[in-house]
């Protein structure tokens, strides 16, 4: 994503935050300020958001380690003002496994809500149930005495732990709940059809949840969440789609060969005035013993040329190859591997080990689309 700069890495997974996330604290100190607080108590409430966001960090972990145990591996945890995603490369297909992985984080926000619940045993039966009615009603006529600011900051937390869960556990994508009704259903039925009756079932829950904001609690905010919602839920759908069918595809489908190709010996030169109107903005660069020493990917021949470091070899700006694909690899292996690659260019080899031919990540993507469109 772009516009998230990295403030972490835990597990080698890298946490992010995304630049928007300042809005949060320009919306603490704007309604402080509206209301009459003091500095004291708006230091409290960023710390406040500062911790729930640590715990919507929590929940993602819980996500993305759980996934990790079935072989998943995630590119990234991304926060912004409306929660976190664990950016995973894709989820198990064993229903069980994708149960797991999607109850995972509604169960940490869970187990750190029962972590701190013992503190309200220190607190007096009347205390405890003042305190939660305010929490529910802050516009409700109640009278607080002996409460402190740490006995509000430890409820709140616990409230909106148990309420992150069970919002994430709603039937619909893309939350958890939506996951794990999938998984649920795919006990019994394929997973493209139990996709189906999820984002089904979530389109549903959505427009009601729309209408419920706009007729009754006069709020369009609501709306603007179950629209949300709805694009999400179909988009899962369509996601799930695509996938099926990269699986029914080989590499050899859409390998691009003949293809034009460098060589440690050519120029910046060489490739601009190799530059085709055939589709192809990357090449393989090849020694002089046919073998594949590099990839020089569009965005470094941008550079060099706006450089205009035509004379230097190609070899200054090619990058090393990250893997290599095979003729009988599936669409779906081809398209994890061009996306987690940064040049998003692979070869492409035969079952004796010899380059056939290049794939890359536009040519790709334009073959989905075009079989939509056929469809």
């Amino acid at each position: 994503m772009t516009g998230a700069l990295r403030i972490a890495t835990l597990f080698q997974i890298p946490v992010r935050i995304h630049w928007s996330f300042i809005l949060i604290f320009v919306y603490v100190f704007y309604t402080g300020n509206q209301q009459g607080w003091d500095l004291y108590n708006i230091l409290w409430s960023l710390g406040f958001v500062l911790v729930l966001f640590t715990c919507v960090v929590l929940h993602e972990f819980g996500h993305a380690l759980t996934a990790r145990r079935y072989g998943v591996h995630t590119r990234d945890i991304i926060l912004s003002p409306i929660g976190g995603v664990a950016r995973l490369d894709h989820l198990p297909e064993r229903p069980v496994q994708e149960f797991l992985v999607a109850i995972a984080g509604p169960l940490v926000n869970v187990a750190i809500a029962l972590l701190i619940s013992p503190y309200l045993l220190t607190l007096g039966a009347s205390d405890r149930t003042q305190l939660f009615q305010i929490l529910l009603n802050p516009d409700g006529n109640y009278f607080p005495t002996g409460l402190s600011q740490m006995d509000y900051f430890l409820a709140g937390l616990i409230m909106l732990n148990l309420m992150l869960a069970l919002f994430n556990l709603i039937p619909a994508f893309p939350m958890d709940g939506g996951r794990v009704l999938r998984a649920l259903l795919s006990v019994r039925l394929k997973r493209d059809l139990a996709t189906r009756i999820a984002a089904y079932t979530g389109q549903v829950l959505a427009v009601l949840f729309m209408i419920y904001g706009v007729w009754y609690a006069g709020n369009f905010f609501y709306l603007l969440i179950g629209g949300f919602v709805f694009f999400a839920a179909a988009g899962e759908y369509r996601m799930v789609r695509t996938e099926q069918y990269l699986r029914s595809y080989r590499v050899a489908d859409i390998v691009r060969f003949p293809f034009r190709r460098l060589y440690t010996t050519d120029t910046l030169e060489d490739a601009i005035r190799l530059l085709g109107n055939d589709g192809q903005h990357s090449f393989l660069v090849l020694n002089q013993w046919q073998d594949v020493v590099g990839i020089l990917p569009p965005r470094q021949i941008k550079a060099a040329h706006e450089a205009r470091q035509y004379d230097q070899p190609v070899t200054a700006f090619m990058s090393p190859v990250p893997t290599r694909l095979y003729a009988t690899d599936t669409l779906e292996e081809a398209y994890r591997a061009l996306q987690s690659s940064t040049v998003h260019t692979l070869p492409v080899f035969d079952k004796n080990g010899r380059l056939c031919g290049m794939v890359d990540l536009p040519s790709l993507e334009r073959h989905v689309q075009l079989s939509r469109k056929q469809k």
